[in-house]
């Protein structure tokens, strides 16, 4: 900044040498210009002085105003190193804040995966409940029902028992009556194979071949005897599955269906188990009994799935 400043004019030494000066030049109409000059030279130099003062206070004003700019850019420069220090600690508490935030983060994002896993594993386990409870349910249901079959079969059986007994009864009934008519004319003359007392072996063999013969009564009772005599015998339940089996080719079902019943309840880890339902089955379809022949059909499927019998069950069952 250059600084301008305008010395004070003297004004009581030079206007009376302005005057003076004027007065030795010349005197008559010109005078009149000259008094103008100096009036208007008076007037310049005030208004030059006027100038002057306005200079220095602009001056003054000035260095006011440098002074103030010095102070504003002091104090500038002060609150722009403390907002750098503050800005500093900001970034700082904010990397520290991002670093706790991050760790909290990752800590809750850690609990919320830990809640998650539990919640699946608390998921499956209860699946896993209410399958067992399904199967339970199902096994609970499948028990009460094949309880339920067996007593409507027993029911039927007993039924066709009574039948059974009423018509053995009348068939004694008629057999006594015929035996009478025939006891004056024949006596009876017992078999070669009677005379001799033959073991038990023998005796099954025998009736084998009455009843592959197609001797069905005489080979059923060979296989009575054989159950009389040899009660806990190996041949036992077989003998009394063929019992059943001379019944069911003469077409006797009601007399068949007893006699299977009997190899089921008397002989239950015996290997005619699986044949006699197969046959009490078909006995009762025989019968036109198709709702017993299905129970019975089923029960042998249920318990003896992989077995020949009840593949030819389910056949049967298709059919029906």
């Amino acid at each position: 900044m250059l600084n301008t400043s305008i010395k004070p004019l003297e004004n009581n030494s030079l206007i009376p040498r302005i005057i003076a000066f004027f007065s030795l030049t010349g005197k008559g109409k010109g005078n009149k210009f000259k008094l103008f000059y100096i009036l208007v030279l008076i007037v310049c130099l005030n208004l030059g002085c006027a100038l002057h003062k306005d200079v220095v206070t602009l001056n003054n004003r000035m260095g006011e105003l440098r002074l103030r700019v010095v102070t504003l850019e002091n104090q500038t420069s002060q609150l722009k190193t403390s907002t750098d220090g503050i800005k500093k600690k900001t970034e700082e508490i904010k990397t520290i804040g991002d670093e706790k935030e991050k760790k909290i983060r990752g800590q809750t994002a850690g609990q919320y995966a830990e809640i998650e896993k539990r919640k699946e594993e608390i998921q499956m386990l209860t699946g896993r409940v209410e399958e067992l409870e399904h199967l339970l349910k199902q096994k609970s249901k499948g028990v009460e029902e094949s309880d339920k079959r067996s007593e409507e079969r027993l029911a039927r059986i007993e039924e066709t028992v009574k039948a059974d007994n009423n018509k053995i009864a009348r068939l004694e009934q008629y057999l006594s009556l015929e035996g009478k008519e025939k006891t004056a004319t024949q006596v009876p003359v017992a078999s070669p194979d009677e005379k001799k007392d033959i073991n038990e072996d023998e005796m099954y063999a025998l009736a084998l071949k009455l009843y592959d013969g197609g001797k069905y009564e005489a080979a059923r009772q060979k296989m009575q005897d054989i159950l009389t005599k040899y009660p806990n015998s190996d041949k036992a339940d077989n003998s009394q599955f063929w019992i059943g089996e001379s019944y069911y080719q003469e077409k006797w079902y009601e007399k068949a269906i007893v006699e299977y019943q009997k190899v089921i309840e008397k002989y239950p880890k015996g290997n005619k188990v699986k044949a006699s339902l197969l046959k009490q089955g078909l006995s009762f379809y025989n019968l036109g009994d198709k709702k017993n022949a299905k129970l019975v059909l089923s029960e042998l499927i249920q318990k003896f799935p992989n077995s020949n019998e009840a593949k030819i069950a389910e056949s049967k069952l298709k059919v029906f």
